[in-house]
């Protein structure tokens, strides 16, 4: 930015810090306002979302009570009843610390651009680009990622409960790339077009999220054959191979890790909700704590139905051995009918995850990052709300591409799929590494609402090693011995991915990408 652009900026802020008043919401501006200023950023996108639209953001992207349902076969089967409660609680539990380093860090940069932001302030100065432009990459491949996961659980699910209502119909793997890609394009289309109506669909959301919750649990309560207690709390299992239960339960530890995936997803959209450095840290941190509740309740729920965890999971030859389970437990309608919510919620969050990958793209544009920048930082305005279409449109394609990716073999996908743990977590290893770092070299950091304080080292530290443990963790295979078809190929698979991000760092970023961090004003 020029002197006098710059001069003239400032002058705006000061005029606007003068005229603000005591009034609350005009603070709350200031604030925004003031915030967007130090980091160097223009205001191109509305801000119309508030607390609770941001709260059914989290909630759905993350709908933990849904995933763990979907996920609990790898902790079943590695750790058994007993393990995948215990382990699911410490994981809930060691989850906090890692939210509450990021929610700080969302306070002291509430920007779309999120942990590549925060590498790019944080990190040592020599370490500034090359860190940052490797936060920013595994962010857009994790959430990218994210949006296909969301939209083919969704067609599986559907089609399941089409197999199941008819017994003469099977599946097809071209029935479920059509219907994931189907799902994905009526997602950006909601997106598009209700993009002046998603906080209040955000509301709506939450609603439907608490409802659908009671429509599986309240069935199940009343009308299933309950195992005794004592088997729900004391009967572990290695139906995996390894060498001790205990192994076991740790490397079932990536089912409950699966299930508090996602919570950044508020700090994407961070520059599109008022009162940002508080609502946004605030909401991350209910978010664990309401759907830790909602998830632990499921989950007892669901083990305490299943009568036989060798024959019901560990045999069944279903994605999804839920459906199996609610039908045993109620009848075929009964389980249809309790699936839904979970294909719904899926739905939802394949919606909520193009809404914030688009925006982490779109940042990361913004700051010439991805290939073709210029197209992907495009924002449209539709009926008087800017949205980052092109980034929107970009996202879809890349469902695509992976859908098709499922004609070859679904293990391809669901190793692919296995990429959202293993990005995330790397990227939340960087982020919360770099503000440590600063901790320990006595560096001042911004002032934000939101505050470790003194805690703030052992917070950040113990997030770093819990994060690093979870992340190692998601390469493990489902059995100690696997086969071709059970075994975990995200790790070749992140390495072909990273081998493109290097190619295009050199190829079309080194000369332009800079990092926000060339952006950020001074702080006191």
């Amino acid at each position: 930015m020029d002197h006098e652009g710059e001069s003239q900026e400032l002058t705006s802020f000061t005029q606007m810090l003068a005229d603000g008043g005591t009034d609350r919401d005009t603070q709350s501006v200031i604030q925004d306002d003031r915030d967007m200023y130090r980091m160097g950023n223009t205001q191109e996108l509305q801000r119309n979302f508030h607390t609770l639209s941001i709260l059914g953001l989290t909630c759905v992207v993350l709908t933990t009570w849904t995933a763990i349902l979907a996920s609990s076969t790898f902790s079943l089967i590695n750790g058994g009843r007993a393990g995948s409660i215990y382990v699911y609680i410490g994981t809930w539990i060691c989850t906090l610390p890692v939210t509450a380093s990021l929610a700080e860090m969302a306070s002291m940069a509430p920007t779309a651009g999120g942990q590549y932001h925060w590498v790019s302030e944080f990190s040592p100065p020599a370490f500034q680009r090359p860190l940052s432009y490797t936060a920013a990459w595994l962010a857009a491949l994790g959430w990218q990622t994210f949006i296909a996961a969301s939209a083919y659980g969704a067609a599986v699910l559907i089609l399941l409960m089409a197999s199941v209502g008819h017994s003469t119909y099977v599946p097809q793997p071209w029935h479920e790339t059509l219907l994931t890609i189907f799902i994905g394009f009526c997602s950006l289309l909601f997106n598009v077009f209700g993009a002046k109506r998603l906080p209040l669909f955000e509301g709506v959301v939450l609603v439907l999220y608490i409802l659908g919750f009671f429509v599986i649990v309240i069935p199940l309560w009343v009308l299933a054959d309950k195992v005794p207690i004592r088997h729900i709390f004391t009967d572990f299992g290695n139906f995996g191979g390894w060498p001790s239960t205990g192994i076991a339960c740790i490397v079932g530890q990536t089912a409950a890790t699966t299930a508090f995936i996602g919570v950044d997803c508020a700090t994407h959209m961070a520059e599109e909700v008022r009162k940002a450095s508080r609502a946004v840290p605030r909401m991350m941190i209910l978010t664990i704590m309401v759907n830790g509740t909602l998830g632990f309740v499921m989950l007892v729920t669901y083990i305490s139905v299943i009568q036989d965890v060798e024959k019901q999971i560990v045999d069944s030859k279903s994605p999804y051995p839920l459906i199996g389970v609610f039908v045993d437990a109620t009848n075929y309608i009964g389980g249809i009918c309790m699936t839904v919510p979970i294909a719904v919620m899926s739905f939802f969050g394949c919606i909520n995850a193009i809404m914030a990958a688009s925006r982490q793209v779109w940042s990361f544009s913004r700051d010439d990052g991805m290939p073709f920048s210029s197209w992907w930082k495009k924002v449209v305005s539709v009926e008087g709300t800017p949205i980052p279409l092109n980034s929107m449109i970009g996202s879809l394609a890349i469902l695509i591409v992976i859908a098709l990716l499922n004609l070859a073999s679904s293990e391809v996908v669901n190793s692919v799929f296995g990429l959202i743990g293993a990005s995330v977590g790397m990227n939340y290893i960087m982020s919360i590494s770099c503000v440590l770092w600063r901790r320990l070299c006595g560096e001042s950091l911004p002032d934000s609402p939101f505050k470790l304080g003194r805690w703030g080292i052992p917070i950040n530290a113990f997030a770093v090693a819990f994060q690093t443990f979870s992340t190692v963790i998601s390469f493990f295979p489902l059995f100690s011995r696997p086969t071709g078809r059970n075994m975990n190929w995200s790790i070749a698979i992140l390495s072909g991915v990273a081998l493109i991000g290097i190619l295009n760092y050199f190829t079309f970023a080194r000369g332009k990408y800079r990092g926000p961090v060339t952006r950020v004003r001074k702080h006191s």
